[in-house]
């Protein structure tokens, strides 16, 4: 989550003969050869104008963070950006940290409901905060539109059932399977040859700065295809019946 304590151990790994591929999270200063995310910025951007489109382009919302997480932060920031860059008339009454906490992630969209009665949504930066948010909104009147980046089956629940308005998805599935496929490679350099100084520099001729494993935009029409349980089964995962 704090990329300056990683730097030494990938180093130490790398300089012993390991190559290391970042992923979700980075450590942008050490030596891993490769880094693979979604753009946490541009999901903070889109989710920021699905709730902006929905509200007509004005109205009152808030955020819940976790501050000191890098992707978390870049999230909340871009949210925030576009909406100050693209919809002036949508007003930011309140920012709250919930630490991933769904408990304070409740007490906290309770309180700012209370004290912005036209509060129309609230945004966050990862699942866990939604479930809580979602059901202080649904104690709330349910005029609170809840939304979120990332999904666990909690939160897909909730908005199949119109509990929440929706989520940015970042895709997990390839985001694990490029990072193999990126492992695989650091550890066989020598099937790479590309036209660069890698073999005088004594470098890795592998590595990829960042790649960019997508998102989706989660709503009520195709949460059904984002059930972890429910792909591994579709499969035919081994043990995934117990």
């Amino acid at each position: 989550m704090n990329p300056d304590p990683f730097v030494e151990p990938i180093n130490r790994a790398t300089e012993a003969g390991t190559a290391v591929v970042t992923f979700a999270a980075d450590s942008p200063n050490s030596k891993r050869v490769s880094y693979v995310t979604s753009d946490n910025a541009r999901e903070g951007r889109v989710a920021a104008q699905q709730v902006a489109e929905d509200m007509g382009g004005s109205g009152q919302y808030a955020v819940l963070e976790n501050p000191g997480q890098d992707n978390h932060d870049r999230r909340v920031a871009a949210f925030i950006e576009e909406m100050e860059d693209n919809y002036p008339d949508m007003e930011l009454v309140g920012r709250a940290s919930t630490g991933q906490d769904p408990n304070k992630a409740y007490q906290a969209v309770l309180s700012l409901a209370q004290a912005n009665p036209e509060l129309g949504a609230v945004f966050m930066p990862e699942a866990s905060s939604a479930m809580g948010a979602a059901q202080a909104a649904k104690e709330a009147g349910g005029d609170i539109r809840v939304m979120s980046v990332d999904v666990n089956a909690s939160v897909l629940d909730m908005i199949q059932a119109g509990e929440m308005f929706g989520a940015i998805n970042p895709n997990q599935g390839t985001q694990g399977y490029y990072g193999f496929l990126l492992l695989w490679l650091a550890k066989h350099p020598e099937l790479i040859d590309p036209m660069n100084d890698h073999a005088e520099a004594g470098f890795n001729p592998m590595g990829i700065p960042v790649l960019d494993n997508g998102y989706s935009v989660v709503t009520q029409e195709n949460a059904e295809s984002f059930y972890w349980d429910k792909y591994l089964k579709k499969r035919g995962t081994r043990g995934i019946e117990g």
